[in-house]
């Protein structure tokens, strides 16, 4: 009888333990979208998420557009979210940044970056090469 108890709180306290074990893992995923056409135009989008072993889970996401027009115009955009959330910590940051490049059937190029951080823009610039 002894042995049967024994066996039963064993069993019961791995039970009890075993959700704690599962929290300590690590999990990723990431999806990949890739379109371009005869024109060559194209478009990839990339969404990635990881929650590692604390809870905080950290997304992003990647969109690269690249428009070309008749005239030789190639228009690039990449934009990027990233998303920390640490678990319960109720302090969610979120970053978006946009670059642009035009090149220009002459040769010159325009840029843009801008740089957003919990809906504030930190860094935003503008260049003609």
């Amino acid at each position: 009888m002894n042995k049967t108890a024994l066996l039963l709180a064993s069993a019961a306290s791995l039970a009890l333990t075993a959700p704690a074990f599962a929290a300590d893992k690590e999990t990723f995923k990431s999806e990949t979208k890739i379109e371009k056409d005869s024109k060559g135009n194209y478009e990839a989008k990339t969404e990635t998420t990881k929650t590692d072993a604390a809870g905080t889970t950290t997304s992003m996401e990647k969109k690269v557009d690249i428009d070309v027009d008749s005239k030789g115009n190639v228009d690039k955009t990449v934009k990027t979210e990233e998303v920390v959330d640490p678990k319960g910590l109720m302090n969610k940051t979120k970053v978006k940044t946009t670059d642009t490049a035009t090149t220009n059937a002459d040769g010159t190029v325009d840029s843009t970056h801008k740089k957003v951080v919990n809906g504030k823009t930190v860094e935003e610039e503008k260049v003609k090469h």
